[in-house]
């Protein structure tokens, strides 16, 4: 499609953009080229490759563990406590 200095003029005051005759000619021009290339992709046959549905799960189960004593210990024994419950750091 060929752009003309009119349509360049016609979208830049929809864009509220004042441009120079010179900034109209180039960017029709390049307006011009890319639309161009477009047409190019147009005519260009592709075949579509075929969708393959057989998805499954890939995550595995959560299993629940239970920590010993001395586990559990020692996990809360890095850092502070308060009230009995671990005290943490404000995240805001």
């Amino acid at each position: 499609m060929k752009f003309t200095t009119d349509d360049i003029q016609h979208i830049a005051n929809l864009a509220r953009l004042k441009l120079s005759a010179a900034e109209l000619f180039m960017y029709g021009k390049q307006l011009s080229l890319i639309t161009s290339y477009i047409d190019q992709l147009q005519e260009v046959v592709s075949v579509a490759a075929p969708i393959d549905y057989s998805l499954h799960n890939v995550w595995r189960q959560d299993e629940v563990r239970e920590w010993s004593t001395g586990e559990n210990e020692q996990a809360l024994s890095q850092g502070e406590r308060e009230g009995g419950l671990l005290k943490v750091k404000r995240v805001l």
